[in-house]
Formats: C-alpha cells, sequence, structure tokens
C-alpha cells in the first residue's frame, strides 16, 4: 500500500496522530492530527497527513478504494472557511498511532 503525503499538511502542535480505516475492510484511508480528546467527527484537510488517496487534488466525496463506500463528504467550514471532510460515523474506524 503506497502512501502519499498531502503537501497541504502544516504541523499541529500539541496534537496526536490517528490512523484512519475503512470499517468494512479495514484499509487504512488517512494519517490525521488530531487535537483534544473529543470524537472525530470531521477531518481538515491541512491536518491530514498523507493517505491512499492524493488529498492535494480535490474529491467530493471519500470513497475507500477497496470496497468503494463512502467515507466522508467535502464541505467548506462555516467559521473559518477552511476545507473539511465530514466523516460517515459508522463508515471508519480510529487508531491511535505512536510513530509515523
Amino acid at each position: 500500500m503506497n502512501i502519499i503525503p498531502n503537501p497541504n499538511c502544516k504541523k499541529i502542535r500539541g496534537s496526536h496522530v490517528l490512523a484512519v480505516s475503512c470499517a468494512y475492510c479495514k484499509t487504512l484511508i488517512a494519517h490525521y492530527q488530531k487535537v483534544g480528546e473529543s470524537n472525530l467527527v470531521k477531518m481538515y484537510n491541512d491536518r491530514i497527513i498523507g493517505g491512499v488517496l492524493d488529498f492535494s487534488k480535490y474529491y467530493g466525496a471519500i470513497f475507500c478504494p477497496n470496497c468503494n463506500e463512502r467515507i466522508a463528504t467535502r464541505y467548506i467550514t462555516k467559521t473559518d472557511k477552511k476545507e473539511a471532510y465530514r466523516l460517515v460515523p459508522s463508515a471508519f474506524n480510529k487508531k491511535k498511532v505512536k510513530n509515523l
């Protein structure tokens, strides 16, 4: 499996890295920098470290490359006008990664 780095990624201080995978077939989707201990509801594009998709391109939605299930939908946040992906609650699993 080839991980494609995200050129839009910025280091976030005080964050931890999560491995986001498909809930149906367990395929890795992305590595994400999460701040805080709350639930993972959305993924900001500039916090995605890398994944199986090229996140420098425009995607309307994220689909699993293996089983073709929808993982997330792209939208622009109202408060800070940033690009993010709203995750489908039952379509993904997350796991904390120590070293990347």
